[in-house]
């Protein structure tokens, strides 16, 4: 039983959960900078739609306000595993659409943020058999 204790401790250890914040004040402020970007974004008019096309490129248009940027800054969250987390920097192109092709497995649930990491932020979410997506400003 003690042995058997001691492999279920070091399995709790080994594998802890990621999902856990260590640092509430962090995360609050970070919040609040979230927030603060959303607001920008719906303030600048901006929002758009993602599609993801059989090669794993993505297409992203904005509908109406197109902001300035060069590049931006696609975060693809996995909802339960922060390993799996990663970003997508999208160019934009000659006809004020961003695009690049994703060198990971686009397949199953993720969180998308789109932001140009400083001003503003569009979230959405998508999962497997969605080709394309809005990205907003939500307030949630």
């Amino acid at each position: 039983a003690v042995i058997a204790g001691l492999i279920t401790v070091a399995i709790a250890f080994k594998n802890a959960d990621s999902l856990v914040v260590d640092d509430y004040y962090k995360a609050g402020l970070a919040i609040n900078d979230q927030i603060q970007q959303q607001t920008n974004a719906s303030n600048y008019g901006y929002s758009a739609i993602l599609r993801r096309l059989p090669d794993n490129r993505l297409f992203l248009k904005f509908e109406q306000s197109i902001p300035a940027d060069e590049t931006l800054f696609l975060q693809w969250s996995h909802p339960l595993l922060a390993d799996e987390d990663f970003t997508v920097v999208l160019h934009r192109q000659a006809d004020g659409s961003f695009q690049n092709k994703a060198e990971h497995n686009l397949s199953g649930r993720w969180h998308l943020r789109l932001s140009n990491n400083y001003d503003w932020l569009l979230k959405t979410e998508i999962k497997s058999g969605m080709d394309a997506v809005h990205l907003t400003p939500r307030l949630n």
